[in-house]
């Protein structure tokens, strides 16, 4: 027998051998792990979609009639290669089912139909060509060889990581996570505009700029575009850091092409990096490092989910929508009549009901169409931007555990009452509003309104934080509150809700910029710019605010501070500069609540009256070159009773800088009072009121202690809750005001600036 022959019979062997090894091809695959939550179907008869996946064969899904199926999760895209299955009475019948996936959750291909069981009660294989992408894998069930039941009592996926995850793409990089070692004028976030005809700039040789990747990925190489790079080449090294301390070199001394379009510096891939930086070594003409565009590339995380670009599809995966779920809106315009309503879904804590816009404030709901959250939980939305026409944007209903981020709200004017962002309804609660962008508003009526249950109850546990509201107006004298915070038949509640660190920035709107109308909440660190109103605790109780910054322009009129009513409120560590109206009042009443905040069978009407105060605490608070100082009473029937004024700084050159207008036992000690009438009642002593220069020197633009002022160390009385003071930083003997001396120049708390608030910010 020739020798090419002898070697055709061995590779036939080899080839039959490998034929009769079920799935030999397959070494690689491993099977996917899903869970629990992963598992939907189209209906069950208690027995549920999870029993499928909980790794035991006395247990099973079961669902009657042809077409039922049951769904699964692989969590992002992978490689499918085939599925393992076990079958409820496998051993006496067979059952008939297609085998389905899909990448988006809304299209499905079929890979294998009309597929037929074996006469087995263990898991059975079925192969088919490898699917790659696919997210969800799908059986369809035609029932079995005896009824129309479909009952499977394991499934298994196998397959590998998807070719599609691994290819690299542009990392996308916001303007706030670009910054500099210096520039001219030409900022960092230029670069990453999308326009070749901006840029940053800096002269230098060692001038850097730095991206922020968001979390540490495969870095693989990156594209720059130069200023006059046609005419001249620039010199540069790559570096990458995972902890924004230790940066590595990864191509040092680069030199550009001549060219103005993005080049591109290839290096060995680094597997691990959060920042890349750039260090600029000038160009061939002189030390300037201009970019006009950076763009880094990689492994971007694969944001799983369902891809919608269209109002019909979006609403599809709304009612589709489990744990888990990602709905990634496409840029575009979602418009129909009516809302996009998600009901009655439930994400959990680690695995949310997410929509997102793809690119942030590029999917926009407009025309007819809002967006309702009802009777759901663990639900994520972010990115989006609303400009729809005459309906409440965002509706919370009835639903907890909510968060809103990074969205722009900037609704069109309808000339006539609009809520931007209502919460209410039964079981609302730990909801969180953050990182967004309100305005501008013409509008009457709040842009974030807190309506209540139905039941006399306010959402609980709530935070919104680092928004940023701007521009509202013209002025009203009632109901354009930029956050309203409750309703008199509601303010008996308690809220425990805190709103902090946003920024208020010409919220012209009416006299209460906040209004709260519930009771112990926490209204603090927020900044109040140039904004006509103020805050107020204008139904409720056990209300505290502190840290706060109320910057007028001493100028433009009813610029405010802080006014109450009701209960146990507290006021501390609040700043106030160059208001043009009440800085700080608390006001006689039109009702007594009596002192216990109360009373049985209060009516709708007198829920609705402004109640008299007790034991309110006005302490360390400073008030600079303001129309007025700290207010005591006022012409209404109730004036406060058993309250404290201890340990202010008023410094003002117009007015009464403590001005009690009616008679009260209020305890005043410890205040520093200069630059004008200190007070309008003569009885008043020097350790009750100090008529003496507080000494301030500016740090920052703020009115903060200098080392020789007699406020330090000068607090007097047992305030506990003062254990901080404007800056967050310690106290320790404490000063009078809002200041604790300190020789620092930088603080974790001051005034903020729009770049640290809204979808933009850090």
């Amino acid at each position: 027998m020739g020798k090419s022959k002898k070697v055709g019979i061995v590779m036939l062997l080899i080839s039959l051998f490998l034929t009769m090894i079920p799935f030999a091809g397959y070494a690689a695959d491993a099977k996917f792990t899903v869970a629990a939550s992963g598992v939907t179907a189209s209906s069950d008869d208690g027995n549920v979609p999870a029993n499928t996946v909980d790794g035991s064969l006395t247990t099973r899904w079961s669902a009657s009639g042809d077409g039922q199926w049951i769904k699964y999760d692989l969590g992002s895209v992978k490689k499918v290669s085939f599925i393992k299955i076990a079958f409820i009475s496998g051993d006496t019948r067979t059952s008939n089912f297609d085998i389905q996936t899909s990448t988006d959750n809304i299209t499905f291909t079929t890979v294998q139909a009309n597929v037929t069981s074996s006469l087995n009660t263990s898991l059975q294989t079925f192969d088919f060509p490898d699917v790659d992408p696919a997210r969800y894998v799908r059986i369809v069930g035609h029932g079995n060889s005896v009824n129309l039941w479909n009952s499977y009592t394991e499934v298994e996926i196998y397959g590998d990581t998807s070719a599609s995850a691994s290819a690299d793409a542009k990392f996308s990089i916001a303007g706030a996570s670009v910054t500099a070692s210096a520039d001219d004028g030409n900022v960092p976030a230029n670069t990453v505009d999308g326009n070749l005809t901006t840029r940053w700039s800096a002269s230098g040789n060692g001038q850097w700029i730095k991206y922020d990747l968001g979390s540490n990925v495969r870095v693989a190489f990156i594209k720059v575009a130069f200023i006059s790079g046609d005419t001249r080449t620039s010199t540069f090294d790559i570096q990458t850091s995972t902890d924004n301390v230790n940066f590595t070199t990864v191509q040092a001394n680069v030199t550009s092409s001549l060219n103005t379009s993005l080049q591109t510096f290839d290096f060995p891939d680094v597997a691990s990096a959060r920042y890349v930086r750039i260090v600029g070594h000038g160009n061939s003409v002189n030390l300037w490092n201009s970019y006009t565009e950076v763009e880094i590339y990689g492994d971007v995380p694969v944001i799983p989910g369902v891809s919608v670009s269209t109002s019909a599809q979006l609403t599809t995966a709304l009612s589709n929508a489990s744990a888990g779920t990602t709905i990634v809106l496409a840029n575009g315009t979602y418009s129909q009549t009516g809302p996009f309503v998600l009901s009655n879904k439930n994400g959990t804590a680690s695995s949310p009901i997410t929509i997102k816009a793809a690119n942030s404030g590029q999917a926009i709901i407009s025309g007819g169409a809002s967006l309702q959250i009802q009777n759901s939980s663990n639900v994520v939305i972010e990115g989006l931007k609303f400009t729809n026409l005459g309906n409440t944007a965002l509706l919370l209903d009835g639903s907890n555990n909510i968060r809103v981020t990074r969205n722009l709200f900037a609704l069109q004017a309808t000339g006539g009452t609009l809520i931007w962002l209502q919460v209410s309804g039964v079981n609302s609660h730990h909801n969180r509003i953050d990182h967004n962008d309100f305005g501008p508003k013409s509008d009457t009526d709040p842009l974030i309104a807190y309506q209540g249950d139905g039941n006399g109850n306010i959402s609980q546990y709530d935070v919104i934080e680092y928004n940023y509201f701007h521009d509202v107006g013209p002025w009203v004298a009632n109901g354009k509150e930029t956050i309203r915070l409750g309703l008199s038949g509601i303010s008996l509640s308690n809220g425990y809700n805190t709103i902090q660190y946003n920024l208020f920035e010409n919220c012209d709107g009416e006299p209460e910029i906040v209004s709260v109308k519930s009771s112990n909440n926490t209204v603090r660190y927020n900044t109040f710019k140039t904004s006509k109103g103020g805050l107020t605790s204008r139904h409720g109780h056990n209300n505290s605010f502190y840290g706060n910054y109320f910057l007028g322009d001493g100028v433009e009129s009813e610029q405010a501070g802080i006014r109450i009513y009701g209960n146990d409120h507290k006021i501390y560590n609040n700043y106030m500069e160059n208001l043009t109206a009440n800085a700080i009042i608390l006001d006689n009443g039109s009702y007594d609540g009596g002192t216990g905040g109360y009373p049985s069978n209060p009516s709708a009407d007198d829920l609705k009256e402004q109640w008299k105060i007790y034991r309110a605490q006005v302490v360390n608070n400073t008030i600079v070159n303001s129309t007025t100082g700290i207010i005591v009473g006022s012409t209404k029937t109730y004036a406060p009773q058993d309250s404290r004024v201890a340990n202010n700084i008023v410094r003002n050159t117009t007015g009464t800088l403590y001005n009690e207008v009616g008679t009260t036992n209020t305890v005043f000690e410890g205040n520093i009072g200069y630059g004008s009438t200190v007070s309008n009642n003569g009885s008043r002593t020097a350790a009750q009121i100090w008529g003496t220069n507080p000494l301030f020197t500016t740090v920052n633009g703020v009115q903060k202690l200098s080392s020789t002022s007699p406020a330090i160390n000068a607090a007097v009385g047992s305030y506990a809750y003062v254990t901080e003071d404007m800056d967050g930083e310690a106290r320790s003997t404490t000063d009078i005001g809002a200041d604790e001396r300190s020789t620092s120049t930088s603080f974790g708390k001051h005034p903020l600036v729009v770049t640290e608030v809204g979808p933009n910010a850090p």
